[in-house]
């Protein structure tokens, strides 16, 4: 399919492309403003609006809440507040990796994430998430300084693939006007599509066309942008595209998304009638006339032209006040009954009934599976699609990006294609936070390790163990955890310092015996001089011849 769309070197301009299939979703396009303006007019405002335009108001806040509510709970299950990534890199084979590995590909995590989240990424996510349960649809570009930019559904135009694949994105930017350049003052609105003839009227500005196209025999993605008359402006191609059209809800053969305020658009027109009928009721109700009998004897000047606090002659049965809060009443309350009951439907849709995540350092792993569970229950699925689609070509060009910059080895890029040898597995949803739940059954582990008889501790894998803990915590196990060598190193040089002890001792323990031994000879021989010189003392002189 993507062999029969125009290349972007052929001879039709972008501005005609972008008008033609700008006019094939203007059905699609009608619809999704008009749920915008029951929600929040401003994500998609009607066609001709301008800044000094005025917007439609809806009667009820219910939806525009629930819109906030759910787009904020959603990014706090995609991108939790706890400085751990919302990803992982895992082994494209499925295998486990080493201690070694794992500990690299973690710190890798680490890395990618901290540079990833030093610009706008969150707040351009929550943007995208109003916009795709509002729209269905949202155009989300990272740039080339990690920063995001996010365009709304009449902006561009984008064409799938029988399987959903992108295979064409053409959107509408702007740039300052050169002042010595003032061909675009007589340019015509035929240029424009219909929904941007206020913005092309703009007179600081002027519009470009911007298009990308799949390259089905490189896998690589072709740009070309040029001015509404076509005149070129810039050219390149993507080896991983920074351009996002994202969608809630795909149908097979439709180019582009239902969102979730489409599928409880019922119950969002009914409140909105129902509000309407509230307080056009309590309106009604909050009206009242002073009347005169007119058959009576007060005069109605009387009343009407007499200060506050004079006297009147007046009689008090010719006085009276008419309402229609009385006779209208039971009417009221059904209305107010009817709305309460909307409203409780409605702010379910939005998950509105339950809190969300604590906004703090310390949100436990429980909190956010339950979320993220409670999440996939009412959407059905689409929040994990969504996360998936949004959140994975992110971290891709993200990784681009960084190689691009030398702050990666540039084999990493090769390692993350499809023959490589990584994986990148979003941890949202139903696995949000998995990295506390390993942290949790590691702690477990080593108090059930402690309990182990001495022969099956000698044989348990401390070094490993302390590697995945470690991990778990968010560190690198290289700073803390010696290497092999490391250990070998410490164990041969713990021997040669009890082989030179063990040396010395035996040094001291052989002078100690020979100083003895010494010792005990010398009194030895003098006790036998000694004896030899008491006997010869002893014994009587020989008698005198």
């Amino acid at each position: 399919m993507a062999k029969n769309i125009a290349k972007p070197n052929d001879d039709t301009t972008v501005s005609a492309r972008f008008n033609h299939l700008d006019s094939v979703r203007s059905t699609n396009l009608e619809r999704s403003r008009y749920i915008a303006s029951l929600t929040f007019p401003t994500l998609l405002p009607p066609n001709g609006i301008n800044g000094s335009s005025e917007m439609p108001k809806p009667y009820s806040s219910v939806a525009a809440r629930g819109v906030t509510n759910m787009a904020s709970r959603m990014l706090s299950a995609l991108i939790p507040l706890n400085d751990l990534p919302f990803f992982k890199f895992d082994l494209a084979d499925g295998t486990e990796p080493s201690a070694e590995a794992y500990g690299y590909m973690e710190s890798l995590a680490h890395q990618v994430y901290a540079k990833l989240t030093s610009n706008n990424m969150r707040e351009s996510i929550f943007m995208a998430l109003q916009h795709l349960i509002v729209a269905g649809d949202v155009l989300l570009i990272m740039d080339d300084d990690y920063s995001f930019r996010v365009y709304r559904k009449d902006q561009y135009v984008v064409r799938r693939d029988i399987d959903g694949s992108v295979v064409e994105v053409i959107y509408l930017d702007w740039k300052p006007k050169n002042p010595n350049n003032p061909t675009y003052e007589a340019f015509d609105n035929q240029f424009f599509p219909s929904s941007w003839n206020a913005m092309s009227a703009m007179p600081d500005y002027e519009a470009y066309f911007s298009r990308v196209v799949r390259n089905d025999d490189s896998g690589a993605w072709d740009f070309w942008s040029e001015d509404a008359e076509g005149t070129k402006i810039d050219s390149g191609v993507f080896t991983t595209s920074p351009f996002l059209p994202l969608r809630w809800m795909g149908v097979t053969g439709e180019d582009y998304g239902r969102s979730h305020c489409e599928e409880i658009l019922g119950d969002m027109e009914t409140l909105e009638a129902y509000t309407k009928a509230m307080i056009d009721g309590m309106t009604a109700a909050s009206t009242f006339w002073l009347a005169v009998d007119p058959a009576g004897i007060t005069e109605l000047d009387d009343i009407a032209e007499s200060p506050n606090g004079a006297f009147v002659g007046a009689r008090q049965q010719d006085v009276f006040t008419i309402s229609p809060a009385q006779s209208i009443s039971p009417q009221l309350s059904a209305c107010q009954t009817a709305v309460e009951q909307m409203r409780r439907e409605v702010g379910n849709a939005f998950l509105l009934g339950s809190a969300g995540v604590r906004s703090a350092e310390r949100v436990t792993a429980t909190e956010v599976r339950m979320m993220g569970m409670e999440i996939e229950n009412v959407l059905g699925g689409a929040f994990s699609s969504i996360a998936r689609a949004m959140l994975q070509p992110i971290i891709r060009r993200t990784i681009t990006l960084m190689v691009k910059d030398d702050m990666l080895d540039d084999r990493l890029a090769a390692e993350l294609t499809v023959n490589g040898q990584l994986s990148v597995n979003v941890v949202t949803g139903l696995q949000a936070l998995s990295r506390d739940a390993d942290l949790t059954k590691l702690m477990q582990m080593g108090e059930m390790v402690r309990n182990l008889p001495p022969e099956a501790i000698q044989s348990f894998k401390w070094t490993e163990y302390a590697s995945s803990l470690i991990s778990a915590i968010g560190f690198d196990p290289r700073n803390w955890v010696a290497s092999e060598e490391e250990q070998q190193k410490k164990q041969q040089q713990q021997q040669q310092q009890q082989m030179e002890m063990q040396a010395q001792g035996a040094l001291s323990q052989g002078v100690a015996s020979g100083v003895g031994q010494a010792a005990q000879t010398g009194v030895a021989e003098a006790a036998m001089q000694m004896m030899s010189g008491q006997g010869q003392a002893a014994a009587p002189p020989p008698p005198p011849m």
